[in-house]
């Protein structure tokens, strides 16, 4: 699947990350431009260390890239779902902006919308991994896919990713409703389109060399909630 009229909306949400905003820009440009017509739509929540004006930049030299700004941190959900909003493309990337997620990988998660509806890029099916995680992180991530699928019945290992791609018109009418709640908003997807192909792809997610990693306490608890509130609401899921 390589066609230059299908066009890529990647959205990348951020907040103080501009010491990896730049090369992430440069990689997503190496990864796609001889194959894809594709936007990258950068929401920035007033980051105090200047990554709107390194994206504002950017986008001086590049049109492909566009920068949403919002006033102050308002959650990693919301921006994902702000960008989606004003995304103009066929399928719709989400994806961090720390470095962990690979632009090497996005040609691999492309292609495989050929048979599928939602593609998750997968830290937990064969062919993929975690680079520099610690122990701890392991855990949490492993014991919130085991809540999401026993919650929710979430069928997809790795329910917690960042990084996945979707077609439009899976995702687009959903956006009403969403309850962007944490960072979690592939769980709340997967969810709320139970018809959809869901397809996962092997990817390495590397620990972020720079900056600081935005999961925290308090946004474990939000994902508690947010499987509650499913289960819920989706009760013969389970």
């Amino acid at each position: 699947m390589s066609k230059r009229d299908a066009t890529l909306s990647i959205v990348i949400p951020t907040y103080n990350e501009r010491e990896n905003i730049g090369p992430l820009l440069s990689g997503i440009g190496g990864a796609l431009k001889e194959a894809w017509a594709y936007e990258v739509i950068v929401v920035d929540d007033g980051s105090p260390d200047g990554t709107a004006e390194d994206v504002r930049a950017a986008a001086a030299d590049d049109p492909a890239i566009r920068l949403l700004e919002r006033p102050r941190k308002l959650g990693l959900g919301s921006a994902v779902a702000a960008g989606f909003s004003q995304a103009g493309g066929d399928y719709w990337v989400m994806m961090d902006a720390d470095l962990s997620h690979r632009p090497q990988d996005l040609p691999v998660l492309v292609a495989a919308l050929a048979n599928a509806d939602i593609v998750v890029g997968s830290r937990y099916v064969a062919g993929g991994g975690t680079l520099g995680w610690p122990l701890h992180r392991q855990i949490i991530s492993r014991v919130a896919g085991k809540v999401a699928h026993l919650m929710v019945g979430v069928r997809a290992r790795d329910a917690t990713s960042g990084f996945a791609i979707f077609r439009r018109e899976v995702v687009e009418p959903l956006l009403p409703s969403l309850g962007l709640e944490g960072f979690k908003l592939l769980l709340e997807l997967l969810a709320k389109a139970p018809d959809a192909r869901v397809t996962e792809v092997p990817i390495t997610f590397v620990e972020r060399s720079r900056g600081q990693s935005k999961l925290n306490l308090g946004e474990t608890f939000k994902f508690i909630r947010l499987c509650w509130r499913l289960r819920r609401r989706f009760p013969d899921r389970r």
